[in-house]
C-alpha cells in the first residue's frame, strides 16, 4: 500500500504496521473519552517534559508522568489518573472536552500554560461610541456547527467567525453606562496571548426544542493543515494541525478515538495503528501547534 494520488483528500498513507513505540491505554468500560485525551497529552512533547520535571507533589503530573512512563514501553491502565481526577462511573461515557479542561485544572502551572491563551472581549456602544473590554483565559476556543448538515464547516472560516466583529441588537441588547440605557452595539474578540497549543472544541451537540432534549451534529468538517489565527492589524499566527479527538455515534451512546501526528516522525497514528486521515472528518477537538512564524497576511 503506497501514498493515494488523490491529494486533496489523502494527507498521508503508510503502511499499516504498528509502530512499537506507541502503546494503547486499557479501557475500564467507557473511559476512551479519557484515553483519547490521554494520548494527546502523551504526544504533546513539550507537555510530556513539563509533567516529567514538574516537583509540585499536590498536582496531577507524577500520576501523568508514571503513566507515559508506561507507555513508552507497554499499554497502560488508568486508574490512578481516574482515581486522581474523581471518576467513579467508568461504564458512564463523558465529555472529551471537559475531562481535557478537568486534567488541565489538575496540573502544574509549566504544564497548564502550554494550553492556556488570553482573550479580550470588546463591546462599543452604537450611540455613544464608549468601548469597554475584559479579558478572560481559556484552555479552548468554541466553535459552533451551524446547520445545513448538507455543507461541510470551514475551521478556517470558523475562527475568522469567532474572532470577528459581531453586531449586537434585540432581545440581546447590552448596557451602556455612560449612555445609562441598553443599547445596540458591537462586539469583536481579539486573542491578546496565543497559546502554544491551540485547541479548538467543535460544539456538536445542542438542544432541540422540538424534542425537549440534547442531539448531535453530524456535520462535516474541513480542516487545515495550517491554520492562520488573525492577531493584531495585517498580521496572523500560524499553527500545524497534529491531534484530533473525534467521537462516533450518538449523544448517549457512542466512542471517542484519538488521531495524532507524532512530533518524532512526523507520521499520523490511530491508536497503535497508523491512520489514512482525510481532509473532512466529524472530531470533536482540534489541536494545532504554534510553533508557526508570525506572517503578514
Amino acid at each position: 500500500m503506497g501514498r493515494r494520488k488523490n491529494k486533496k483528500r489523502q494527507i498521508i498513507d503508510q503502511p499499516d504496521s504498528i509502530d512499537n513505540r506507541y502503546h494503547g491505554l486499557r479501557n475500564q468500560g467507557a473511559t476512551c473519552y479519557l484515553n483519547s485525551v490521554l494520548q494527546v497529552l502523551f504526544m504533546t512533547k513539550d507537555f510530556r517534559k513539563a509533567v516529567i520535571s514538574s516537583s509540585e507533589p499536590d498536582m496531577i503530573d507524577h500520576h501523568l508522568t508514571s503513566l507515559f512512563e508506561n507507555l513508552q514501553n507497554n499499554s497502560a491502565n488508568t486508574y490512578a489518573i481516574t482515581k486522581q481526577l474523581g471518576i467513579t462511573r467508568v461504564h458512564e461515557q463523558q465529555d472529551a472536552a471537559e475531562c481535557l479542561e478537568k486534567i488541565l485544572h489538575c496540573t502544574s502551572f509549566k504544564a497548564s500554560q502550554i494550553f492556556k491563551g488570553e482573550l479580550t472581549h470588546r463591546s462599543t456602544c452604537s450611540k455613544c461610541r464608549r468601548v469597554s473590554e475584559d479579558s478572560s483565559l481559556f484552555w479552548s476556543l468554541p466553535l459552533t456547527l451551524m446547520d445545513p448538515e448538507k455543507h461541510d464547516y470551514s475551521v478556517t472560516e470558523g475562527i475568522k467567525s469567532f474572532l470577528g466583529e459581531s453586531s449586537i441588537s434585540g432581545d440581546d441588547l447590552i448596557y451602556c453606562e455612560q449612555c445609562n440605557a441598553k443599547t445596540d452595539s458591537t462586539s469583536k474578540c481579539e486573542l491578546k496571548r496565543h497559546p502554544q497549543v491551540l485547541t479548538l472544541l467543535l460544539k456538536r451537540f445542542k438542544f432541540d426544542c422540538s424534542t425537549m432534549q440534547y442531539v448531535k451534529l453530524k456535520r462535516r468538517v474541513q480542516i487545515p493543515l495550517i491554520l492562520q489565527v488573525p492577531r493584531h492589524g495585517d498580521q496572523s499566527q500560524g499553527y500545524e494541525l497534529y491531534a484530533l479527538v473525534e467521537h462516533s455515534g450518538e449523544l448517549r451512546h457512542g466512542h471517542y478515538t484519538a488521531t495524532i501526528r507524532a512530533q518524532d516522525d512526523n507520521r499520523w497514528h490511530y491508536s497503535k495503528k497508523t491512520f489514512r486521515m482525510t481532509l473532512t472528518p466529524r472530531p470533536l477537538i482540534c489541536c494545532f501547534t504554534g510553533k508557526l512564524k508570525t506572517l503578514q497576511q
